[in-house]
């Protein structure tokens, strides 16, 4: 059965939109990190072809503030185009943290602040800089959504097909690991967060695979080439059921995995745009949001071990590419969704109901 959807706030921001990410860790899930890329033309002197030089990337990260069902302004940070972003779950040694990943190939690490007048504000921490020429991180994660750590992992992915394995510690970053995990852009890395040592990872080879970072270089644990016709673009492992995996790809569709068991999917579900992020909902973890692309953004319920599409945002008119859930609305009836999309330069909350 498929639920209403309610448009609760929208805003332009300026440049093209592609992460929207709420914040996990109480008091603070009212806050929203969103993330921007904008192609503009290359500086050159007077009289130069500019068409001749590459474009710049430009990024722009805001941080908005969930009033009354409408978003507030309270932070904009210039910065490179951003690919992804993230907040850790759960507090490290006090600090709130959200990791940035960008279009030079920098992974950033904010600190939230809240000052003694309640303003929020993200104060830089550390980067770490890839070793990679012309190589843009594209997507992130913590270790941390089910276990707490204070000296927590962050997996990239990035535009060379390589994975890197990142420790937190002592307010830096270090570098543990990188490895060759696709033939072309690996376009998602993500944690089993059951076992730090297991990661997920999709590419534009069309390739699922599990490596295990134990081993120097990792190992793989499994390749599935078969299933997704194109690349696979989002991966989200479970925290409720340990060997539940969720791919989605360009081919459309999204499938539900059991990692003992990877010839082939549990089920899957085509959703008529390609599917660029997955989240399962905090909480029950029986919904899982889609950003589809050029159709929307969709909920799939998997409480039956099928997949059904339940609810669908039709608010934006281009590439829907960043989504998350508002992590107290899931133990209400009413399910909280901000979204975000690309050329239309599109912030959107919305909500539907599961009576």
């Amino acid at each position: 059965m498929s639920h209403q959807v309610k448009t609760l706030f929208s805003w332009d921001t300026d440049f093209s939109a592609d992460s929207a990410e709420f914040c996990p860790v109480e008091p603070h899930q009212d806050i929203l990190a969103v993330g921007t890329y904008q192609l503009a033309d290359p500086d050159c002197p007077e009289g130069a072809d500019a068409s001749s030089l590459p474009k710049k990337r430009l990024g722009r990260l805001y941080l908005k503030h969930l009033k009354d069902k409408s978003l507030v302004l309270v932070q904009q940070i210039d910065m490179p185009a951003i690919l992804d972003l993230k907040w850790c779950c759960h507090a490290v040694q006090g600090y709130i943290l959200l990791a940035v990943a960008n279009a030079i190939g920098q992974i950033l690490v904010y600190r939230l602040e809240v000052s003694n007048e309640l303003v929020p504000q993200l104060i830089f921490l550390c980067q770490l800089d890839t070793d990679e020429t012309d190589s843009l991180a594209l997507s992130l994660d913590w270790s941390t959504r089910k276990n707490h750590s204070d000296t927590p992992l962050i997996t990239v992915s990035d535009s060379k097909g390589k994975i890197s394995v990142i420790q937190f510690v002592n307010q830096e970053l270090r570098l543990q690991q990188k490895f060759l995990a696709h033939e072309y852009e690996a376009w998602i890395a993500s944690f089993s967060y059951w076992n730090e040592s297991i990661l997920y990872t999709g590419g534009d080879d069309g390739k699922f695979r599990s490596f295990d970072t134990r081993e120097d270089p990792a190992r793989p644990v499994f390749t599935n080439r078969s299933q997704h016709s194109a690349g696979v673009t989002s991966i989200h492992a479970s925290t409720k059921s340990e060997f539940t995996v969720a791919t989605g790809s360009y081919d459309e569709y999204v499938c539900l995995w059991d990692t003992r068991r990877t010839k082939s999917p549990v089920c899957d579900l085509g959703l008529g745009g390609g599917v660029w992020r997955l989240k399962w909902e905090p909480g029950p973890e029986t919904l899982l949001l889609a950003a589809c692309m050029h159709n929307g953004c969709h909920v799939v319920d998997t409480s039956d071990s099928t997949l059904q599409n339940v609810a669908s945002f039709t608010g934006h008119q281009s590439l829907a590419y960043g989504a998350d859930w508002w992590w107290p609305a899931s133990s209400g009836p009413n399910r909280v969704v901000a979204s975000a999309s690309f050329y239309d330069h599109l912030l959107c909350l919305w909500e539907f109901s599961l009576n």
